[in-house]
């Protein structure tokens, strides 16, 4: 009985120890905190995470992420150590974090497809076969290429997958006989190329893109097409309020959204829409000096329902051209084809510098944002992708030349979708679309120097294969 007491009793003061060390802030003698370190982490996190030599908080101040990744991250917290946070408290940490230990805009540009949960998109292979034996076999690559950290941040990760996921090794048999060894060859890897330190981040943080404002939309939807639209930003308790009206340029149709929108980082725009009685979420990044906002959206209840849209900033002090109805021209031939911006009243056809070989004939203003250019495309102008200028303006799309349609594609090539609807899990649709090529120069399918053309109607047919699995 006795002994039963006093196992008790220390029992007893282990726990009371354990519960002292994670409710006080476990910061050296004589060391002053980082002022930089948030009131809402000093209270959610100091106790577990503690403050250096150098006045920062351990793993925290050393690692760089999106707001996703931070949110990531402190779900984990919650879910693994029970930390307990309101939804204002969380939001202030991810708020604070994504700021201080963020991404830069060139750090981001590479990953928006991961940061948009871009459905049925294959990454390309890394170009570090240990990240691939070690990492892809469970990652998407965007899951780290959204990081930065130190190169003991990096290699901290070692540790902890062998405590999170014990029997690692094993589960990697298969591609590599010794987990350990290509670890840490990947983790090399990522702390020379992904590094906390950067000149990026230098010259970004601190600053901070206001969006208010009229903007000019562009978008493609696969399965409804382009279209056009205008957004108004502003100002509302902090963050901001859009409201923007698209029309679809294949069928005139009109859709009108509104959103409160949030600004992470200076730049980065996570939207939330209401379209009837749709919901749509949009990540979008600031960029061209605040000038362009380009980004996706996607339906909450179904995230296959996608498209990809680029802003830019109304302005009244010179012609814009943001889209042609017909962007790929087919030597020999005369095109039409309608253009869309701003201030088009102001552009005058001799202003159009086109490629060698392309001549304007006729520019006939419809509007201030919308005309008809018709150009002659001579049989000897080379074919390719070209930037086109305005002498006294911008010109933001791109021009294809080409002699012919060689083959037609299908994007996604694999598709993944899911039922869902009945139960717990969502839909998951796949937006397919059929886009024609040129072969390019080479005259070969399917080589780097082919040309994508423009996207075609198709007519589409299911087949339904049955399987016996036995």
């Amino acid at each position: 009985m006795l002994k039963n007491v006093g196992r008790f009793i220390v029992l007893a003061i282990f726990i009371l120890f354990v519960f002292s060390a994670c409710s006080k802030p476990n910061v050296p003698e004589e060391v002053v905190i980082d002022s930089g370190i948030h009131e809402q982490l000093q209270k959610s996190c100091v106790s577990c995470h503690a403050i250096d030599a150098s006045g920062k908080m351990e793993r925290i101040d050393y690692v760089r992420k999106t707001p996703e990744g931070w949110s990531q991250t402190i779900a984990r917290m919650q879910r693994l150590h029970g930390v307990q946070l309101t939804e204002e408290e969380r939001e202030k940490i991810i708020i604070h974090l994504s700021e201080k230990n963020g991404l830069a805009p060139e750090e981001t540009e590479p990953i928006q497809y991961w940061l948009a949960n871009r459905q049925s998109l294959i990454e390309a292979d890394p170009e570090n076969s240990s990240v691939a034996n070690s990492c892809i076999t469970c990652h998407a690559g965007g899951r780290f290429l959204a990081q930065r950290r130190t190169e003991e941040e990096w290699k901290n990760l070692k540790d902890f997958h062998l405590v999170m996921f014990p029997s690692i090794h094993l589960n990697h048999r298969h591609v590599s006989p010794d987990w350990s060894t290509e670890a840490d060859l990947a983790l090399d890897y990522l702390a020379k190329h992904l590094r906390f330190d950067s000149e990026e981040w230098n010259n970004w943080k601190g600053k901070k893109y206001d969006v208010a404002g009229e903007w000019k939309i562009i978008g493609f939807q696969p399965t409804k097409g382009y279209y056009i639209g205008d957004s108004q930003f502003s100002h509302e308790n902090g963050n901001y309020k859009e409201t923007k009206t698209i029309r679809y340029l294949n069928n005139d149709k009109t859709v009108s959204k509104t959103a409160d929108v949030k600004n992470y980082n200076g730049y980065m725009l996570r939207s939330q829409y209401s379209s009837g009685d749709k919901k749509l979420r949009g990540v979008y990044n600031v960029g061209d000096d605040g000038n362009v906002i380009r980004g996706d959206w996607q339906r909450v209840d179904d995230i296959g329902i996608a498209a990809q849209e680029t802003y830019y900033r109304v302005q009244t002090d010179k012609p814009e051209i943001i889209h042609l109805d017909i962007h790929s021209f087919k030597t020999g031939t005369t095109i039409e084809t309608k253009m869309y911006g701003m201030n088009l009243t102001k552009l005058k056809k001799e202003d159009i510098q086109l490629p060698s070989h392309v001549k304007v004939i006729e520019y006939t203003v419809q509007s201030d944002e919308q005309a008809l250019l018709k150009v002659e495309v001579e049989q000897q102008a080379e074919m390719g992708v070209y930037d086109v200028a305005l002498s006294n303006g911008a010109f933001h799309q791109k021009l294809t030349l080409y002699n012919s349609i060689d083959y037609v594609a299908i994007d996604p090539v694999y598709g993944v979708s899911r039922v869902g609807g009945a139960g717990p899990m969502d839909k998951v649709s796949t937006q397919f679309g059929a886009y024609a090529y040129s072969n390019g120069k080479d005259q070969k399918q399917g080589t780097e120097d082919d040309l994508l053309l423009m996207s075609v109607d198709a007519e589409w047919s299911l087949i339904v294969q049955h399987f016996r699995f036995i």
